[in-house]
């Protein structure tokens, strides 16, 4: 473990560029953070991550980098004039280290691969760290011992967001509400088959009658949730493109249990406290699984890696081989009674 503990006086967090990444890196920011109270943090996010930064704790400022070069050349202009003395970068781009090396901060730590060993003037190797879970990477990269075990990630939302989405999506009391996130970014190689998502919730509903089911998702993904939302029918409710990042976070913070693929949603849904039930095929969860209250229901009898092709027809037939009884049995197990 890298002992050299970052403790600048002003501190340029460059994001992780994908929502799973930017949960499982929030442990560790948050070790940094309690341990460091007096420093000040300027987040540099890409546009669909940098709306969850504020709700980390303790972030000063978000820097955006938007896309192209007037994105680039702004968020340098707008890094400089943060006057940070050191930066993190948490992706392992060569970008990163080119911006962070434009940005001008004094120390820049990070992995010294994809040409960036000129770039990065503190560098790091996660060469030890391939068989652990992705979190402790991090903790490595601040240059921290973590807790043991480590806190679970925690975003914290306000009060007015909460009550503004329950009153929005009709929250109400009476009702335990269960959330679907049916897509994932990688494509069908992660996506357990909408009709086995609704036979899960078909296998809830019939030992509950009050649970009525959210299905949630980008408007990219409104294809799969619909599919599941049919198939339910008047229990459900497809919202698949009507939330923003953070009114997604509140909305599943209010949840009585998260059902998903190993998917970002998985993860934001771990980190506003939501009891999870994540479907996992050929991918680790010992390495990428959700960090808080949550079942990983897995396929068996499969060799899992971290990362696996977005096109994998063994990946599929590996997710299509997980009965949703298994997954029925977790959901019950999570929600509260």
């Amino acid at each position: 473990m890298n002992t050299n503990i970052l403790q600048p006086s002003h501190l340029l967090l460059f994001s992780p560029n994908w929502l799973g990444d930017v949960v499982m890196a929030l442990p560790a920011y948050q070790q940094w953070r309690a341990a460091f109270p007096a420093a000040r943090v300027t987040v540099l996010a890409k546009p669909a991550v940098a709306p969850l930064w504020p709700y980390a704790g303790g972030v000063e400022t978000v820097i955006t980098l938007c896309p192209g070069r007037r994105g680039m050349r702004e968020a340098v202009q707008a890094m400089r004039a943060a006057r940070c003395d050191a930066a993190l970068l948490l992706p392992h781009s060569f970008r990163a280290g080119w911006l962070a090396w434009r940005a001008g901060p004094a120390r820049r730590r990070g992995t010294a691969g994809q040409g960036r060993r000129l770039l990065v003037n503190d560098p790091v190797s996660l060469a030890a760290f391939s068989d652990r879970h992705q979190q402790f990477e991090n903790f490595h990269l601040f240059g921290l011992a973590p807790a043991s075990p480590p806190a679970p990630p925690r975003l914290t939302l306000p009060d007015d967001l909460l009550k503004s989405i329950a009153v929005r999506f009709q929250l109400t009391a009476g009702e335990r509400h269960v959330a679907i996130l049916p897509g994932a970014a990688r494509g069908e190689s992660k996506r357990w088959p909408a009709d086995r998502f609704a036979a899960a919730a078909r296998g809830v509903a019939q030992r509950h009658s009050d649970v009525r089911f959210l299905v949630c998702g980008t408007a990219a993904e409104a294809a799969d949730c619909e599919a599941v939302a049919r198939e339910l029918g008047p229990a459900s409710r497809n919202l698949a493109g009507q939330t923003r990042l953070p009114e997604l976070a509140a909305l599943l913070a209010q949840c009585a249990a998260v059902c998903c693929n190993d998917s970002g949603g998985m993860h934001l849904a771990s980190a506003v406290g939501a009891p999870v039930v994540a479907v996992f095929g050929l991918t680790d969860p010992a390495k990428t699984g959700p960090l808080g209250r949550a079942r990983v229901v897995a396929a068996t009898g499969v060799r899992v890696a971290r990362a696996i092709p977005r096109v994998s027809p063994e990946a599929v037939r590996a997710l299509a081989s997980i009965d949703p009884d298994r997954v029925t049995a977790a959901l019950l197990e999570v929600m509260p009674s």
